[in-house]
């Protein structure tokens, strides 16, 4: 509690049940500020102020992802894309009219656009769906490694594609014309990490999980924190240099069957918003409070301590830096209770 006689301030402080955020939400004790000013000349005896949030509560929650871009690397068409075809390929073909190709699949997911900043990322597992293979088979497993370097998805289809033309991948080109990957195909330790974030044995067609490692948690905790390179995995068998690995699984255009990432994640405790600045200038009430990123808030009032009946002054959206929020309220009332609340 901090008092204010005419214009000097001292300190408490105070306690009050946990504001819930989800049904995941682990339950703790909120932390309140109160601020309590004392005026003269016919203004408001006393003005409180309730600041509650949720300092250090955990949060676990998930999302299940689909690619935003997805595309192959198709080496019997080296100049090919195939950014819009319901499947992407990976693995070796059979070669039974010519040699065997090889064929590696790019696939990206927009971590940061579902999950806020400054998140734990726990678990990661990937699950494809194997819709083609070869005749006559031969199984292999599949690895995953994290692509460094920028890739355009393309806009063509069909099973072999068409010419990429600018910006688009293909087995020569990660932008098509320039610049070309380290090596056709890619290079490991250039073009993606030489270290797999997880595999998995494909043999008959249907669905297939990458489990979550401690690898692929990284990966998608890198792009969280590293927006601007987050390039995706490619999926390559590792058997390669045997013929009829090749597997087509299903893309993002493919609908029910298309990719799905699947995160788990806690959002660490928040800190107190910090009221400072307070005054009061005839009957109107200023104060401010510092707001972290991505994060809104509600201010809000009651004339009472021991109502639940807050109602709310204001909401203030989601800033996309650290800020300081200055909030105005006309106080008619003998007191007024204000509280700062954040998910």
């Amino acid at each position: 509690m901090w008092r204010l006689p005419k214009d000097q301030w001292n300190d408490a402080t105070g306690s009050q049940p946990t504001v819930q955020r989800s049904a995941a939400a682990t339950k703790s004790r909120l932390a309140r500020r109160s601020l309590r000013a004392t005026f003269r000349c016919g203004l408001p005896a006393w003005i409180s102020c309730a600041l509650c949030v949720a300092p250090g509560v955990s949060f676990a929650d998930s999302v299940t992802l689909h690619p935003s871009a997805d595309t192959t690397l198709f080496e019997t068409n080296p100049d090919n894309n195939l950014g819009a075809t319901p499947n992407f390929v990976s693995g070796t073909t059979a070669g039974s009219a010519l040699q065997p190709f090889r064929s590696r699949a790019l696939m990206r997911f927009d971590v940061a656009r579902s999950i806020p900043a400054g998140t734990t990322i726990t678990s990661a597992s990937l699950i494809l769906t194997a819709v083609k293979m070869p005749s006559m088979p031969r199984d292999s497993a599949f690895g995953l490694h994290r692509v460094l370097v920028r890739w355009g998805e393309g806009n063509k289809s069909g099973n072999t594609g068409a010419q990429a033309t600018t910006g688009e991948a293909s087995w020569n080109s990660r932008l098509f014309p320039l610049p070309q990957w380290a090596v056709p195909g890619g290079k490991e330790g250039t073009d993606f990490l030489t270290d797999t974030s997880a595999s998995t044995f494909v043999s008959g067609l249907g669905r297939y999980t990458f489990a979550s490692t401690s690898n692929l948690v990284a990966d998608v905790q890198f792009w969280l924190d590293n927006t601007n390179s987050n390039f995706g995995w490619i999926l390559i068998s590792q058997d390669e240099p045997t013929a009829s690995t090749a597997r087509r699984f299903a893309s993002r255009e493919s609908g029910a069957n298309a990719p799905t990432l699947a995160i788990e994640y806690t959002i660490g405790q928040t800190q107190p918003p910090r009221m400072s600045q307070m005054s009061l200038l005839g009957n109107t009430l200023t104060f401010q409070f510092g707001v972290e990123p991505q994060r809104p808030y509600a201010v809000e009032f009651n004339n009472a301590m021991d109502t639940t009946n807050w109602l709310t002054l204001t909401n203030i959206a989601a800033q996309p830096a650290p800020a300081n929020i200055t909030v105005s309220d006309s106080v008619a009332a003998s007191q007024r209770f204000y509280r700062v609340k954040t998910p």
